[in-house]
């Protein structure tokens, strides 16, 4: 044991050196092209110099598709904003496998199809105002306003949780070229973050598995998002909550 925290240790101490030797790697490969003067969706959102923190990874724990305020609202403005697109949808059938946001309504799939000059540009615009700094510095502002916890288009993914890695490459089984997939944070999937009023929330966890592998009850917006985090099992991503970190995730 005492070897292992001598090991730990010695990499912290190691971690700043490394972090600032030269790389030689290729500058990594971006869903779309970076531009300046984008138009987003800016215009809509209650005035606030501040923005939520990076939202952790909290996977789809229960079964419950409906469509949630928040989604639905960024839905409309986007497909307002850029009528070129289409919504593709939130909800997936409970009878679907694997873990995902769609079987709890904290996602959507927007219709913005690589190959189409016009829907691309609709991508590259929104995409880009989403991961613009804000005043406070950091990158993805507006992601964070709005409690994005990732995006997936055009090959890569970008996760709230891994924001420091950027975008990263997306499973070659479903590289989302033709549509944009956004999951949220609970707060966001509810409309409750500072896009929509202006008032930073909370990071609410959602609902705990009672025993592992069974689903966690239904989530209800309460007046104080939980803020319990338990601890995250080897493997897993922090921001997993209690029993249910045991049981090995996708890493989205």
């Amino acid at each position: 044991m005492k070897a292992a925290i001598a090991a730990a240790l010695c990499c912290l101490a190691a971690a700043p050196v490394v972090a600032t030797l030269p790389s030689e790697a290729k500058p990594p490969r971006l869903p779309v092209p970076a531009t300046e003067g984008v138009k987003g969706l800016g215009q809509y959102a209650a005035a606030s110099g501040k923005a939520e923190t990076f939202a952790p990874y909290v996977p789809q724990s229960s079964c419950d598709p409906k469509w949630r305020k928040g989604v639905a609202k960024f839905r409309d403005l986007v497909i307002k904003t850029y009528p070129q697109t289409s919504d593709w949808g939130s909800l997936r059938d409970c009878t679907d496998d694997g873990t995902s946001e769609h079987l709890d309504g904290r996602a959507w799939d927007w219709r913005a199809d690589a190959k189409d000059p016009e829907e691309f540009a609709a991508a590259t615009d929104l995409i880009n105002w989403l991961m613009a700094k804000g005043p406070d510095g950091q990158q993805a502002y507006w992601a964070r306003r709005l409690g994005i916890m990732y995006i997936g288009y055009n090959h890569r993914i970008w996760g709230a949780y891994r924001a420091g890695e950027g975008w990263r490459k997306l499973s070659k089984s479903d590289p989302h070229t033709d549509h944009v997939h956004f999951s949220f944070s609970w707060a966001g999937a509810f409309g409750k973050t500072s896009f929509w009023d202006g008032t930073v929330a909370a990071t609410d966890y959602g609902p705990c598995r009672p025993f592992q592998n069974e689903p966690a009850p239904l989530h209800a917006l309460d007046p104080e998002p939980s803020s319990l985090q338990f601890p995250a099992a080897p493997g897993t991503h922090v921001g997993q909550t209690g029993p249910a970190a045991v049981a090995r995730q996708r890493d989205p």
